[in-house]
């Protein structure tokens, strides 16, 4: 089944990135400028139609409104398993590094992750078919087009990954905020997968025991916690810090 991607930064960047598409759409009233040049000119080396069209026309479409007057048709993302994942960083010579979103709601949130975890260089990112937001066209464009980069395993249970994740021999880290030791001063190196809960809730009780390494941010301030993706990027760049000291 096909889907949308809009804004500008993720439609330049599944080009870029080789994703099979069908069509460009581009705003009737669109003015021409840098970036929007750098699209039409990727898709014309795709040899890809591009048709002008009003942007409410556009919105409809889609079904979203942050389409910053450029939409592109795309295929059906392909999703990749655990073991490619780890298949891959280890024909690099790299230890495995996964990051594991449990239940996340906001497609904000969820695509910020992915920008994240595409910048700390991670192996792949794994969540549930069900229970959690999907990777929609708000989400994409939330990660400025980094989830065109990145390995994305979509699995029915999260219960499921972290069980392949263990037998393949990665300790599983997440940030609770009760936890005694801080990230700074818990050894993070090796194979390791992140885990990020809820927004509201957190990890759910059966994730939050199967962790191998629970660990806290120093804070100074009234406000006691972390946005869910503030606290998945910290960790996932202080694995980033140990692993390169």
């Amino acid at each position: 089944m096909n889907e949308w991607i809009g804004g500008r930064r993720p439609v330049l960047e599944a080009l870029l990135a080789g994703r099979e598409a069908h069509r460009l759409l581009v705003s009737a009233s669109a003015k021409p400028s840098p970036e929007l040049r750098a699209i039409t000119d990727a898709a014309r080396r795709a040899q890809l139609p591009i048709d002008r069209v009003p942007a409410d026309q556009m919105t409809r479409i889609s079904g979203f409104d942050g389409h910053q007057g450029v939409l592109v048709e795309v295929g059906e993302r392909r999703w990749t398993g655990i073991e490619e994942m780890l298949s891959a960083a280890r024909e690099r010579g790299a230890e495995p590094f996964i990051l594991v979103l449990e239940h996340l709601q906001d497609p904000t949130n969820f695509g910020t992750l992915l920008r994240s975890a595409e910048a700390a260089g991670v192996d792949g990112v794994v969540f549930p078919e069900r229970g959690a937001a999907p990777l929609s066209a708000a989400a994409v464009k939330a990660s400025a087009g980094a989830s065109e980069h990145l390995p994305i395993g979509r699995l029915p249970t999260i219960g499921e990954a972290i069980h392949e994740l263990k037998v393949a021999g990665l300790r599983l880290a997440a940030a609770d905020q009760d936890a005694p030791a801080s990230a700074w001063e818990t050894n993070l190196r090796g194979p390791l997968a992140v885990v990020v809960g809820s927004e509201g809730s957190g990890l759910s009780g059966a994730t939050r025991r199967r962790c191998d390494v629970l660990v806290s941010f120093p804070m100074a301030g009234r406000v006691a916690s972390l946005n869910a993706s503030t606290a998945g990027a910290l960790l996932l760049f202080e694995v980033v810090r140990q692993r390169s000291a």
